[in-house]
């Protein structure tokens, strides 16, 4: 007898067997207890996973005149016939091939005829979505009410192909690339019973390169057979396949984790060297990562694809780094897999990949990030006590916007306008105090007040009536409305609103566009008595400070941040 191949020969004889589609096989299963048999399915999904095999169970069980429960009993002469493919009552059409409007007319006057034996003739079309539109118009009326003793059996991998029309006509099943775990199993567990030596880490390979389907699973395992003269090794069955050895991939990962450049990128010319998928190559390492991270995440998960073995390796590997230098590693290779796919110069990518990897910053500690900013910020306020000329204010707060640049230039211009000022140093020892009544458009401008980046003190009724402002634009668009809290107003002139803005280019931007600027206008025509337009002036040079300032120059250093907002601090006592 000629040899058969796996895919045939373990080919499922019952709904038990099938792999990977509970729900389906369940459902079919209680519609035959129970008589619920429908008059057209669609079975739909990948290749390789049980389509066509369920349309012929069912067939079965529908024709087997001895069965007693929803699963045929394969011994009669019904289910005898049924599995050497010679059942005259069960019609296998290819849609690919037959796929024109005389082949469905051709059908229609078919299924006005009884059964041979039995009490239904099932029509199973394979690749419907290969009809043409004329044929799958030409098939409606039969496929909505077909005789009694007709069962259509619909499947394909398209289902999007198929008119609305039909869809409405039939009981749809959507099948499901099987699980790798499930896949593994039955591998296995074909495997055992064929009495093939292997390797428990050749499955993981064979798993992946057939993407959840049980045909191409056992296709590989084949070929892998013959290429291995009857035994399976995961060294020579990655190497047929054109993957890479896990233990070459656990070995690269080994190298990234312990910032060893030299042996990754040996690993990667080996790799180019041999004619290694550089892409798949790329997808192995990182599902390797991915396991890692989350074995170290969470040392008890148990991942499906990993063998007891397997995992404690990966959890070994995990050991000699945190989880945040995982993630970077994993998200530096996710980045260069979509680079790869577009790049002409795939190994480039990777390897760029590679050395940012290995050469990645190692994070510091939290508390060691905090214990060095706290020293940073206690030695500005030891160096701001010990100037004689620097106001309170800056011994109460180092980052008060616009509190450390303001009084220097207060200090530096007072020589240049003497007769302006008090003689020193009674008028410069209090802070000043603005009467809450005085509009800000009315202070005088002498060089000694304070800068034109820094917003000017604003009275109550100002700030009120800009509070409206922010809440009214908020309601409307809470985009906008956010970038209004990071401006301040400085007073109304002639009708004109002066807004200082201390964010960022964004916050600008938003300000700039005219849909945005006539929407904060109509706001400021209703809330601010007086006020018919606005002035956007930038508060760039307070920020700048801000961020030039030792201690934020630190913070930003340690975060890899940037500064995209400066607020004034509350004072002490006042809520959160």
């Amino acid at each position: 007898m000629s040899y058969q191949v796996l895919a045939r020969k373990w080919r499922p004889q019952t709904f038990d067997a099938v792999v990977g589609q509970d729900a389906i096989t369940r459902t079919l299963r209680n519609a035959l207890a129970s008589g619920r048999i429908a008059h057209a399915y669609l079975f739909a999904g990948p290749r390789g996973i049980g389509k066509t095999t369920t349309a012929r169970l069912l067939a079965r069980a529908l024709l087997c005149a001895a069965r007693t429960g929803p699963e045929p009993c394969g011994k009669c002469a019904v289910c005898v016939e049924s599995q050497a493919g010679t059942l005259v009552d069960v019609l296998e059409i290819d849609g690919a091939s037959n796929r024109g409007i005389e082949e469905i007319r051709t059908l229609r006057e078919n299924v006005k005829y009884t059964p041979a034996r039995g009490r239904y003739k099932v029509y199973i079309i394979d690749e419907v979505h290969q009809l043409t539109e004329a044929a799958f118009n030409a098939l409606l009326k039969t496929l909505e009410e077909p005789p009694p003793h007709i069962v259509f059996v619909l499947a394909t991998t398209d289902p999007r192909e198929i008119p609305a029309t039909v869809l409405s006509r039939v009981q749809r099943f959507d099948f499901r690339p099987i699980a790798p775990d499930a896949l593994r199993a039955s591998l296995e567990h074909i495997l055992t019973e064929e009495k093939i030596p292997f390797e428990p880490a050749v499955l993981p390979v064979v798993v992946r390169a057939a993407e959840g389907s049980l045909r191409d699973a056992l296709s590989l395992l084949d070929t892998a057979i013959a290429y291995g003269n009857g035994r399976l090794e995961a060294e020579t069955t990655a190497k047929l396949l054109g993957a890479t050895a896990p233990v070459t991939v656990r070995a690269f990962a080994t190298a990234m984790v312990g910032h060893d450049t030299g042996a990754a990128l040996e690993a990667i010319d080996r790799a180019a060297r041999e004619g290694e998928d550089l892409l798949a190559f790329a997808r192995d390492v990182i599902e390797l990562l991915r396991l890692t991270l989350v074995l170290k995440a969470a040392p008890n998960a148990k991942p499906a694809d990993l063998t007891h073995t397997e995992g404690n390796e990966l959890r070994k590997l995990g050991e000699g780094t945190s989880l945040d230098e995982i993630l970077y590693v994993l998200r530096a290779f996710l980045e260069a897999d979509a680079l790869m796919r577009e790049s002409p110069h795939p190994r480039v990518e990777l390897e760029i990949a590679t050395v940012r990897a290995t050469r990645r910053p190692v994070p510091q500690a939290l508390d060691d990030l905090l214990r060095r900013v706290d020293e940073a910020h206690r030695e500005i306020r030891q160096h701001a006590l010990a100037m004689p000329a620097a106001p309170a204010a800056a011994a109460q707060t180092s980052l008060l916007p616009g509190a450390e640049p303001a009084a220097p230039r207060a200090e530096t211009r007072r020589p240049s306008a003497p007769a302006s000022v008090s003689p020193p140093p009674a008028p410069r020892a209090a802070p000043p105090a603005p009467a809450p009544t005085m509009a800000p458009s009315s202070a005088p401008g002498p060089s000694s007040g304070p800068p034109p980046s820094a917003a000017p003190p604003v009275d109550t009724e100002l700030s009120t009536a800009w509070a409206r402002v922010v809440d009214e634009v908020m309601k409307r668009k809470p985009t906008l409305g956010a970038v209004l809290t990071q401006a301040k107003p400085s007073g109304v002139s002639e009708r004109e609103l002066t807004i200082v803005l201390l964010g960022n280019h964004f916050h600008r931007d938003m300000l700039a566009d005219v849909a945005n600027r006539e929407l904060v206008v109509q706001a400021v025509r209703r809330c601010v008595a007086g006020a018919e337009r606005i002035n956007v002036v930038s508060g760039g040079e307070a920020a700048g400070a801000i961020a030039t300032h030792p201690a934020v120059q630190a913070a930003i250093a340690e975060f890899q941040g940037e500064v995209v907002a400066v607020r004034p601090r509350l004072p002490e006592g006042e809520g959160q």
